[in-house]
C-alpha cells in the first residue's frame, strides 16, 4: 500500500508540474497526449484507493459545488485601486511626485504587465488554501473560493506551510476564449465581447462545474502579511518560490528612464502574449519607501497603472445588418472585414442608431477606423473618404422592419426607430426571452435556445403562451428529455409566484430596469393598479423620470399590452405587493438562513423564493453568522454543523406555518 500512495503522489507532482509550466510558464514539457495518458492513469488508481486521495490533486479541481448565492466577504486590508496614467508625460510627473516625497532616497522601480482579467485575494492558512475572494468595492468582496480552486495555476496546498494573504489577477487565456467562445456560437449563445468579460463573467458562476471548464488561469502579484518582504521584487520572488503563479516579465528598473524603456517594448510586443495585457503596472519597489510615499482614499501615491493607447485600426465596412430588440428598437450593426484589435478578432461592431450613422455618414463598402472603447466594445470612430467608392450611396435606416417587414416608427427627437407590431418574429422572441430571463421571471431552462425553437414550431408566438404548454409539445423540442420536460414546466408554474416588482420588470418595457419595477410595485401594489397608472401619479414617484413615464404611458396605452397583463391576472399572476411593514413581522426578515436536506411539500426553489420575499437572506453554507436553517429529509453535515454552533433548526412543517402566519 506504502508504493501506492507514494505512486500517487509522484504522479500528483508531476502532473501540477506539467500544468504550472503549461498554464503559468506558456512553456509546455509534454504533448497533451502524455498529460491525458498521466491524468487518466491517476485518476484510475485514485478510483481503486480513494483513503490516498491528495487535497492538490489535479482530479480534485473538476468543481463539484453549486451555491445558491456569493457571501460577502471583508477584506482585512482593503484592495485598493490604482490611479491611471495614459502617457509618458504623466509618468514623468508621477516620478516627480515620488523624489519629492522621499527626496533624500534613491528610488527604484518595479515594472508589471497589466493582465487584463479580475483582481482577486486568495487566503493560505498553513500551506492550505482556505479562502478566495473577488476585489467587489475594495473592501467586501464576493466568496468565490470553491470557483479559484477550479483553477490549475493556483497551487491548493502551498510548498511551504506558510499562512498569509496573496493578491492577483484571474484571466482568460486567449486559446482558451477562443474555444469558449466558439462552443457558445455552436449552442446559439451570446458570445462574450473579449477574455476579460469572459474571465469575470465565469468567476461568478454559481456552478464551479461551469467555472473548471473555462480554463482560467491566474498571475500572483502581491504577498499581504508576511513582515519579512521588504520589497516588491522580494514579494514577486518569495511567490513564485513558494509555487505560487507569477508573471515573469516583471523588471527591476533603476529609473524612470528604464521604466520607459520597458513599456515601449511590451507596446510593441503585447500581441506577441498568450494573454490580453491593456498596460504597465509601475510600483515603488522599496515597502519602507511605500510606506513613506503613501495613499491617498483611493489608491496607492507609490504605484499608477499606465495604460496603453487605445488601438486604431482601418478595415472594410462589408455591411449593415439590423437587428430588432424586445422593444421593438432596431439596432444597426456594421458587419467588418476581421480585424485583430488588442489582441482580439473583431468583426462586428454596433452602429448604435440613425443619429450615429448621419452623424458618420457611414456606408456599406466604406473603409472605417475601428477602435476598441475601454479595450472592450468595438467602435467605429470615422469614415476614410478619400478611399470611398465612387458607387457608394448614402445608408439610410429601414422603413420596414428586417423582421416583419411592418412599417417602422420613429418620432422626430428620438435617435431610434421601432416596430410596433405586435406579430414581429423577433420582437416577440426577444420579448419571451427577456420575460423568462433570472432577472424577471427566472424560467430555469426557457433559455434563448428553447424559445427560438418554440417559436420556429409555431408552439408559442407570444409571452402568453408559455403557460399553456404541455408536455407533448415539450417533447418535440430536440435534447429535451423528460426530467427536462417536467423541471421546465415545474419552473413555468412557480413563476407565477414570482414578486410584483420582477412581473413588472418582465413585462419589457422601454427604460424600466429592475430599480423602477421595485418603485412601481411598492406604488401600485398590484398589476391590476398599475395597468390604470396616470402620467401625473409616475412624474411623481422619485427615481422616475419623464423619460422613463412616457415609456410607461406609452405602453400602458397600447391595447395588446393591456390584454396581455389581463391575461396575465386571469392566469393568477398578479400578486399584491409586500410592504416592509408586513413583511418585517416575519421571523425570517433581515435574518440568514439555510436550507438543507430534501424538502417534500415544497422544492428547495419555492422555500428559497418565500424567504426572500419575507426579507431574509439565503445562503448554501453554515457559519455563525446564520439564524436559522430549514432542515428537509436526509440533511446531512450542514445540519451536523449548526447543531454544533446552537443554531436554531427549523422542520419544513414548522417553516411552512411561519411563513403562512405573515
Amino acid at each position: 500500500m506504502e508504493n501506492i500512495r507514494d505512486e500517487i503522489t509522484k504522479l500528483v507532482n508531476l502532473l501540477n508540474t506539467y500544468s504550472y509550466q503549461y498554464y503559468v510558464e506558456d512553456n509546455p514539457q509534454v504533448s497533451d497526449t502524455q498529460y491525458d495518458t498521466l491524468y487518466k492513469q491517476l485518476e484510475k488508481l485514485e478510483e481503486q484507493y480513494p483513503q490516498y486521495i491528495l487535497n492538490n490533486s489535479p482530479t480534485q479541481r473538476v468543481g463539484d459545488v453549486v451555491l445558491d448565492e456569493f457571501e460577502k466577504v471583508t477584506h482585512d486590508v482593503p484592495m485598493l485601486s490604482l490611479s491611471n496614467t495614459f502617457s509618458l508625460a504623466d509618468l514623468e510627473d508621477f516620478d516627480t511626485r515620488i523624489k519629492k516625497l522621499v527626496s533624500n532616497k534613491k528610488i527604484e522601480y518595479i515594472c508589471e504587465l497589466k493582465i487584463d482579467g479580475l483582481a482577486i485575494s486568495i487566503n493560505y492558512k498553513d500551506g492550505k488554501l482556505i479562502k478566495a475572494a473577488t476585489r467587489g468595492d475594495g473592501i467586501i468582496g464576493e466568496d468565490v473560493t470553491e470557483n479559484v480552486k477550479t483553477i490549475f495555476s493556483i497551487p491548493k496546498v502551498l510548498k511551504d506551510n506558510k499562512t498569509f494573504e496573496v493578491r492577483g489577477e484571474v484571466y482568460l487565456p486567449k486559446k482558451s476564449f477562443e474555444i469558449l467562445n466558439k462552443e457558445r456560437e455552436e449552442n446559439n449563445e451570446v458570445l462574450f465581447a473579449n477574455p476579460r468579460n469572459a474571465a469575470a463573467g465565469s468567476i461568478r458562476q454559481l456552478d464551479s462545474k461551469i467555472v473548471s471548464k473555462r480554463k482560467l488561469s491566474a498571475f500572483i502579484y502581491s504577498v499581504v502579511g508576511d513582515e519579512t518582504i521588504t520589497s516588491q521584487n522580494n514579494a514577486l520572488n518569495l511567490a513564485k518560490d513558494y509555487g505560487l503563479p507569477v508573471n515573469n516579465n516583471f523588471k527591476l528598473c533603476k529609473n524612470i528612464d528604464e521604466v520607459f524603456n520597458f513599456i515601449k517594448y511590451w507596446d510593441v510586443n503585447k500581441s506577441t502574449l498568450p494573454y490580453d495585457i491593456d498596460g504597465i503596472v509601475i510600483k515603488v519597489n522599496s515597502y519602507t519607501t511605500q510606506e513613506e510615499v503613501g495613499y491617498t482614499q483611493k489608491s496607492p501615491r507609490w504605484a499608477t497603472a499606465y495604460k496603453f493607447p487605445e488601438e486604431e485600426l482601418a478595415t472594410k465596412l462589408l455591411d449593415i445588418e439590423l437587428s430588432v430588440g424586445r422593444t421593438g428598437i432596431i439596432t444597426p450593426v456594421a458587419i467588418l472585414e476581421p480585424i485583430n484589435i488588442s489582441g482580439s478578432t473583431v468583426s462586428k461592431a454596433s452602429l448604435h442608431n440613425k443619429d450615429i450613422i448621419n452623424e458618420l455618414d457611414v456606408r456599406i463598402g466604406d473603409t472605417v477606423i475601428v477602435k476598441k472603447a475601454g479595450e472592450i466594445i468595438p467602435k467605429v470612430v470615422r469614415v476614410i473618404e478619400e478611399l470611398r467608392p465612387i458607387n457608394s450611396v448614402k445608408y439610410f435606416m429601414p422603413v420596414l422592419c428586417p423582421s416583419c417587414s411592418e412599417k417602422t416608427f420613429s418620432k422626430e427627437d428620438n435617435p431610434f426607430i421601432r416596430c410596433l407590431n405586435p406579430d414581429c418574429p423577433e420582437q416577440n422572441i426577444r420579448k419571451i426571452i427577456h420575460f423568462a430571463s433570472r432577472d424577471a421571471l427566472n424560467i430555469d431552462g426557457m433559455g434563448e435556445k428553447v424559445v427560438k425553437s418554440l417559436y420556429e414550431k409555431d408552439i408559442i408566438k407570444h409571452t402568453i403562451d408559455l403557460y399553456s404548454l404541455n408536455r407533448e409539445e415539450l417533447v418535440q423540442l430536440e435534447r429535451m428529455g423528460d426530467k427536462s420536460v417536467d423541471n421546465l414546466l415545474t419552473a413555468i408554474e412557480n413563476s407565477k409566484q414570482s414578486t410584483l416588482d420582477k412581473i413588472i420588470y418582465a413585462l419589457g418595457i422601454l427604460n424600466v430596469g429592475k430599480k423602477a419595477g421595485k418603485i412601481l410595485a411598492e406604488k401600485y401594489q398590484n398589476l391590476t393598479n398599475f395597468s390604470k397608472a396616470t402620467m401625473e401619479e409616475l412624474v411623481e414617484l422619485s427615481d422616475i423620470g419623464q423619460i422613463t413615464a412616457d415609456s410607461i404611458i406609452d405602453y400602458l396605452s397600447n391595447d395588446n399590452n393591456i390584454k396581455f397583463i389581463d391575461e396575465l391576472i386571469s392566469m393568477g399572476i398578479n400578486p399584491e405587493y409586500k410592504s416592509n411593514e408586513i413583511v418585517s413581522k416575519s421571523k425570517f426578515f433581515g435574518k440568514t438562513v439555510v436550507l438543507t436536506g430534501k424538502l417534500i411539500e415544497l422544492t428547495r426553489n419555492e422555500a428559497k423564493n418565500y424567504l426572500e420575499k419575507l426579507g431574509a437572506k439565503v445562503t448554501s453554507s453554515v457559519s455563525a453568522k446564520t439564524d436559522f436553517i430549514v432542515a428537509g429529509e436526509k440533511a446531512g453535515s450542514k445540519l451536523k454543523k449548526a447543531e454544533e454552533l446552537n443554531i436554531k433548526v427549523i422542520t419544513e412543517e414548522e417553516f411552512i406555518k411561519l411563513v403562512n402566519e405573515v
